[in-house]
């Protein structure tokens, strides 16, 4: 409980700071149009099992980006609709895969500079090979939430790092269903074009 408290106090504070940094900020020139965004990330997830030891995985996703920003909207942020297939390698409690896609919004605004700040949300489906007490099934859904900056590096190439909260479980196909929830850290590169 003190877990999802502690998550749920963080993604209220990345909202309040997001939306009041976007308040004070003003557009600087002719935005770029750009439709689509391929990208790449890496890091660190972890969450805790029930009589094993930590689940630690080591994500690779991929990213593909469509932009859904509505026409009136175009001189703020930018939304875009993500494909994000992924391959996980799970190193604990033991060696282990996932595989999967997520269906990710991601809203993104510039705040300072290079510097853009983003709220991503979304779920999917994916497949593991990892056997847990909190799960029947090695089929399950996600569901996610997160945060981050952007640092346009270049003038289309972006850095980006950013907090994930991950939620996997297997909509009670099967029990038991207590479903696994993970924090992360995400590194990554993206592309506009």
């Amino acid at each position: 409980m003190k877990k999802r408290n502690r998550f749920i106090s963080a993604v209220i504070l990345v909202f309040v700071v997001l939306f009041l940094s976007v308040a004070h900020c003003y557009s600087q020139g002719e935005k770029e149009e750009y439709k689509k965004e391929f990208g790449i990330l890496s890091g660190w997830l972890d969450g805790n099992l029930r009589k094993q030891d930590d689940c630690e995985i080591v994500p690779l996703y991929l990213e593909i980006g469509f932009d859904i920003t509505p026409n009136k909207a175009k001189s703020s942020g930018s939304l875009k609709f993500i494909l994000e297939p992924f391959f996980n390698t799970i190193v604990s409690p033991s060696d282990n895969v996932e595989i999967g896609n997520n269906f990710i919004f991601k809203y993104s605004h510039p705040v300072i500079g290079k510097f853009s700040l983003y709220i991503e949300g979304g779920a999917g489906m994916m497949y593991t090979t990892l056997h847990t007490l909190e799960q029947g099934t090695q089929f399950n859904f996600t569901e996610q939430l997160g945060a981050g900056v952007s640092y346009f590096f270049a003038k289309n190439k972006a850095l980006n790092l950013g907090y994930r909260y991950r939620h996997f479980s297997n909509a009670r196909i099967k029990e038991p269903n207590k479903g696994v929830d993970l924090d992360g850290f995400l590194v990554g590169i993206s592309v506009l074009y």
